[in-house]
């Protein structure tokens, strides 16, 4: 089931963290790391902090947006060290594993954002769910491998669980069609004037959030494209 998971690390700024990382998921069997915006890459400080894991830096995937990073997967989830004010539904752990194990037949990322800044509200827009690992209230700064690490074992040590399928999530939609949904529905939203200059950054916000809750299924995005559709042709008459 591991290799369903990809983690994606978002604007890295130490290569070492991207070394680190390539260790902390091939020693528990994960080994599909995507990279948005890394200020080093390749490194030699990467690959050194990778003791014995260069391979997964040399598979490693590129990219220079997270849209483009998470397109053909399906279900994102955002690592946040702190509570947000968007209402992006929110996951313990625990309830993070239990997901992608009972549904390990579907695509996920999780996705870390930079050290010191983490995810931007816009990439957490791009999240259908928000996990915050759990630490103590003194000192809650982890290191990004270490978040990580957490996360991986946590996934590798329940892999081995019988996969008790109660919400099965193989038709949902990938990223790369709701986001084109997504987007083709805004657009019409300002043609029509719903959206203005004035309500543009609150109800694109709530827009994306209502959608992502919505565990949107292939058939469905595709039905609300031909509504979208319907709806264009009747206005450009």
């Amino acid at each position: 089931m591991l290799t369903n998971v990809h983690i994606v690390l978002v604007n890295t700024s130490h290569p070492g963290n991207i070394g680190s990382t390539a260790r902390a998921m091939k020693v528990m069997g994960f080994k599909k790391l995507l990279l948005v915006n890394p200020k080093t890459f390749p490194s030699p400080e990467a690959d050194a902090l990778s003791v014995g894991c260069k391979d997964v830096l040399e598979n490693a995937e590129v990219y220079t947006s997270l849209s483009k990073a998470i397109e053909n997967n399906i279900v994102n989830i955002g690592l946040s060290a702190r509570s947000r004010k968007a209402t992006i539904p929110s996951l313990h752990i625990d309830e993070c594993v239990d997901l992608i194990i009972k549904n390990s037949n579907i695509t996920y990322n999780l996705i870390f954002g930079n050290e010191s800044s983490g995810l931007s509200n816009e990439d957490l827009l791009k999240c259908d769910y928000i996990l915050t690992l759990p630490t103590d209230k003194e000192y809650t700064s982890l290191n990004l491998a270490a978040s990580v690490q957490i996360l991986v074992y946590e996934l590798f040590k329940n892999s081995f669980k019988s996969k008790l399928n109660n919400k099965k999530l193989s038709t949902l939609a990938k990223s790369k069609e709701k986001n084109y949904f997504l987007s083709s529905l805004i657009n019409l939203m300002i043609e029509t004037g719903f959206i203005t200059d004035k309500n543009t950054k609150s109800l694109t916000k709530k827009i994306h959030i209502l959608f992502n809750k919505s565990n949107l299924e292939t058939d469905e995005v595709n039905m609300l494209m031909g509504m979208l559709n319907s709806i264009t042709k009747k206005l450009n008459k």
